[in-house]
């Protein structure tokens, strides 16, 4: 064999190497991935917020009057489980969940998978809620059942003229429905009880006339998005 030609031979060749082309070629297909599942997310996103809008359409157009006038007559019954649910109640709760696991997490160094899930959802319903009674509540102003009973109007909002103790959306439903999520997609086989338990309070809203049908559609998707974002922040998924 020819010296020279054998030397070539062994010099390396410009440019990537196979492995190189293989890891570079998994990586694109990893990023493909990646970027598909958020679009996919997206669109499952946006799917979710069209059918909500109409499903509350429907609510405010025939629902929303006839269920609490139907209801009005017996939400008397039910002021114990208000002033037992109040969300003043809950958000101490919350505030001392928090601390609690923050003081444990120092303390130990670690927390167990369902203490991080509890956090984490104490944390995002927390400021689920806040944000709908200080923002979104101020911006539709829509009157409670009880009010608008008292003085019905044809116009159901009323646009940057709210305050915390309007009733679009729920802000029970919004903190309760980003806590089900969050714990639901991070403590497995949680979700049907949760559903479950949703269900029970949406209904216990409408009885005790704290709240209109598209009340608690609308703090039922504020919540939901709000528990997905928390849990794919959490895990870095954005």
């Amino acid at each position: 064999m020819n010296v020279t030609n054998w030397a070539m031979d062994k010099l390396p060749v410009n440019g990537p190497d196979a492995n190189t082309i293989a890891h570079a070629s998994g990586a694109g297909k990893g990023a493909n991935l990646v970027e598909g599942g958020k679009l996919r997310s997206l669109k499952i996103w946006v799917g979710m917020l069209v059918a909500t809008v109409v499903a509350i359409a429907v609510s405010i157009r025939w629902l929303d009057a006839p269920v609490a006038l139907a209801l009005h007559p017996h939400a008397g019954r039910y002021s114990g489980l208000g002033n037992s649910f109040d969300s003043s109640i809950l958000v101490r709760g919350e505030i001392i969940v928090i601390a609690a696991l923050a003081i444990a997490r120092l303390a130990w160094g670690t927390l167990p998978a369902y203490a991080r899930a509890l956090f984490l959802a104490s944390c995002a319903s927390l400021i689920a809620f806040e944000a709908n009674e200080y923002i979104l509540k101020v911006i539709f102003g829509r009157k409670t059942p009880v009010e608008f009973l008292q003085a019905p109007a044809a116009y159901p909002f009323n646009l940057l003229q709210g305050d915390d103790h309007s009733s679009f959306p729920s802000g029970h439903m919004v903190m309760a429905t980003t806590f089900a999520v969050v714990i639901g997609r991070n403590i497995p086989g949680t979700a049907p009880f949760l559903i479950t338990m949703l269900g029970f309070g949406a209904f216990a809203l409408l009885l005790g006339d704290w709240h209109f049908v598209s009340d608690t559609l609308a703090g039922a998707f504020v919540g939901w998005t709000a528990g997905l974002m928390a849990t794919r922040i959490w895990n870095r998924e954005i």
